[in-house]
């Protein structure tokens, strides 16, 4: 019903994240970079816990 309204292709929001839509900051990529890295060590995997405030960017 919106979408012809507001002109759009496709519903904006859904419950999870389309990565088509991601955007990778410069802080974005640094804080993916340390995540690889955590989870990349020993071999066989690592273990990384990733925490912030609702809203920081935590799902992409």
């Amino acid at each position: 019903m919106y979408l012809q309204h507001f002109g759009l292709n496709e519903a904006p929001f859904s419950i999870t994240p389309d990565p088509a839509f991601v955007y990778l900051s410069a802080a974005h990529r640094d804080a993916l970079a340390h995540l690889m890295y955590g989870v990349g060590q020993g071999g066989s995997g690592g273990f990384v816990q990733l925490t912030g405030e609702v809203g920081t960017g935590k799902t992409t």
